[in-house]
């Protein structure tokens, strides 16, 4: 059923729900909004709102009866966990994005945004979305490990079927690595030459952007987040290759029970040439390209 049709019904059809609510990770904090204004242009009977967080924190959430439509993830994981347990309308999980991780820097500190920079005596702190239920933050952890910045320990984690340090990085049991990043990774190389050293922890990737730019003045951040102008006036980012870190493979999916038409014609808004212009304009991949 095209678009514009499905505008028509909500309009002229009574009781038909007029709100689409959408959860949806972080990295989305200003993609998202363009897209769901465009889509209520072309839907005007329908209003969609949106709410922020990290994917796995959404996911716990969804799985406590969490009332949500739509399931936008910075990964592929928790949407097929979702799947998994019939929380899911079949058939409607699909890739949307593929993600990008930076370094930002700001320009105060007068270093050149890269590899290099983590190691200068002026870094001694650093912004990383909290791992354990954050994509991007597994990824930044995995990129400092590439890059060789992180060292893993030999730390028991009970009922792993192999050591940690054998572990791939699709293995790794985050959920579990509660402790903070220096229970299980050797910073070392981040620490040498310097007074101090810490990591320091946003609860989803907006927050650490927050946090990069009003405390540690250096983050591990989304693409996505880092092209604003909010932070790009007021640093400079490196972008990291792809293959260096655990992929974003972003997917998004409707909830069980939720496919009513306005959800369903967002649902399908996401995938067409005007949302994927605005995903494209803030740094993302997409499926496809």
């Amino acid at each position: 059923m095209g678009r514009r049709l499905v505008a028509l019904l909500l309009l002229f059809l009574p009781g038909f729900a007029q709100k689409v609510r959408v959860v949806a990770a972080s990295d989305l904090q200003y993609a998202l909004p363009e897209v769901a204004r465009a889509f209520e242009r072309e839907n005007p009977g329908v209003k969609v709102e949106l709410v922020f967080g990290s994917s796995g924190k959404l996911y716990a959430q969804l799985t406590q009866g969490l009332e949500a439509d739509l399931f936008f993830s910075a990964d592929k994981a928790y949407p097929e966990l979702l799947e998994q347990r019939g929380l899911a309308e079949p058939g409607t999980r699909k890739p949307y994005a593929l993600g990008r991780v930076v370094l930002w820097v700001d320009r105060k500190l007068g270093l050149k945004p890269g590899p290099e920079a983590l190691k200068d005596p002026r870094v001694t702190q650093l912004a990383l979305a909290n791992p354990v239920h954050a994509p991007y933050g597994r990824a930044a952890v995995t990129l400092l490990e590439h890059l060789g910045l992180l060292r893993r320990k030999d730390v028991p984690l009970p009922g792993l079927a192999k050591p940690f340090p054998l572990l791939s990085w699709e293995e790794i049991p985050w959920e579990r690595l509660t402790g903070g990043v220096e229970a299980y990774w050797d910073a070392t190389p981040l620490r040498q030459g310097k007074p101090r050293f810490a990591f320091v922890y946003g609860e989803n990737i907006s927050q650490t952007a927050q946090l990069a730019l009003a405390a540690t003045r250096v983050g591990l951040l989304a693409l996505s987040l880092a092209v604003h102008e909010s932070l790009s006036g007021a640093g400079a980012y490196w972008l990291a290759p792809l293959g260096s870190h655990l992929p974003l493979e972003q997917d998004y999916l409707v909830l069980k029970g939720r496919g009513r038409p306005e959800v369903l014609a967002f649902h399908a808004y996401v995938g067409s040439p005007e949302a994927r212009a605005v995903f494209r304009r803030y740094g993302f991949l997409l499926p496809g390209e």
